[in-house]
């Protein structure tokens, strides 16, 4: 076990990573449509090339979760961060739609490489009494960085050229690779092996959410990544109806992530405190922020709505994950968190497809209003599920 002065250091080593990846994907979310539609891309296709990613980080992340038990960490983060940065430089060299979706998958497998075999590193080497606190220190880089990434992004394009982002991310992807290779020690629990010996239903296995803990978890953080996807896919839409400028809605989501990475090392250690009653707690936030979204109509009360959401956000998503992967044994946590962060993609894609639905037959208010009652409702079964274990 890492302890002490090493333990701060890898764990700082593996947030500077993680945060590199997010910010990535945040650079690429505001220009990545209009790049697309340079190339002659349709609205289909450009729907495509943005599924893609989560398409291909869904399948690559629970083998390379097992993998990285197996074979050691390190490898797979040093990879998968200098991979994600060549593979984005491309972005500006491809001249078809085709070539864009090639690439863009490509990213979406080495971006899972980073993500969640990181946040078991997180979880091998914390001490049991205080996961929660490491686990919100790791959200947190996972949250500012997407947070803050369009911010950026979209000023890079616009004084530099849209080409400018692609650049920019890449060359941080390839540094996050050379901090990593020179600075992080390796962790790994496996024998030495060949893939011939690894049975290929191991690679894909389901077998976590067979754990009750895990299982209702899973289903607490697709609940609320689906009332963030409803959020970041609509919320423009929405406060342009009241005046509210573009430049407005963009200083709207990075500031409230920059709150939810702030709050998550506290919330997780009010996890350790507490226990699973943090989920409810944080779920009954989130209901209560996205209704008075639902009703706002300045600036400044969705502002607070908003606030409100990050809050509850904070609270659930760091205790679900902790709850997730708490008693999952230390050699397998790589294989637990490459499942249990597809819960992500999952509810990010059903979340902006269902909600969006929603919105063309209610209205994008009263869809915010039925958000907040669909995330009670499955956080409350699911809580009461929790308590019974």
């Amino acid at each position: 076990m890492i302890e002490g002065v090493k333990l701060e250091r890898n764990i700082l080593i593996i947030w500077i990573t993680t945060f590199t990846t997010m910010l990535g994907v945040g650079f690429i979310a505001p220009i990545l449509a209009v790049y697309a539609k340079t190339l002659g891309a349709t609205n289909l296709e450009i729907g495509l090339i943005f599924g893609s990613f989560a398409f291909a980080r869904t399948l690559a992340q629970i083998p390379i979760g097992v993998l990285s038990d197996i074979y050691g960490k390190k490898i797979f983060i040093v990879m998968g961060t200098l991979f994600y940065g060549i593979f984005t430089l491309m972005y500006s060299f491809v001249e078809t739609v085709l070539g864009f979706l090639i690439v863009r998958i490509f990213t979406g497998v080495f971006s899972a490489f980073v993500t969640p075999v990181a946040g078991s590193y997180i979880a091998s080497i914390a001490p049991k009494t205080r996961l929660g606190e490491y686990m919100g220190i790791f959200n947190s880089a996972i949250t500012l960085g997407f947070g803050i990434g369009p911010f950026i992004g979209g000023a890079l394009a616009d004084i530099y050229g849209i080409k400018t982002p692609f650049y920019f991310c890449g060359i941080l992807g390839i540094l996050a690779a050379i901090i990593s290779y020179f600075k992080l020690e390796d962790i790994k629990f496996g024998k030495k092996g060949n893939l011939n010996d690894l049975n290929i239903q191991k690679l894909f296995s389901f077998e976590f959410l067979k754990d009750k803990k895990f299982f209702y978890s899973f289903i607490v953080n697709v609940s609320n990544v689906m009332i963030n996807a409803g959020i970041y896919a609509y919320l423009s839409l929405y406060a342009i109806n009241y005046g509210i400028s573009l430049g407005q809605v963009g200083f709207m989501i990075a500031s409230t992530n920059i709150l939810m990475a702030i709050f998550q090392r506290k919330v997780g250690k009010l996890f350790d405190k507490f226990g699973s009653v943090m989920i409810i707690f944080g779920v009954m936030i989130i209901s209560l922020g996205m209704f008075s979204l639902s009703k706002s109509t300045t600036f400044l009360s969705m502002l607070i709505s908003l606030t409100i959401v990050a809050i509850g956000s904070s609270a659930s998503s760091t205790s679900t994950l902790s709850l997730a992967v708490r008693d999952i044994p230390v050699q397998r946590k790589g294989e637990a968190m490459g499942l249990f962060t597809t819960s992500m993609n999952i509810g990010m894609f059903i979340g902006a497809v269902s909600f969006g639905f929603l919105a063309d037959i209610l209205g994008i208010a009263n869809m915010y209003r039925f958000s907040a009652l669909f995330s009670l409702i499955v956080g409350s079964l699911a809580y009461l599920k929790i308590r019974k274990l």
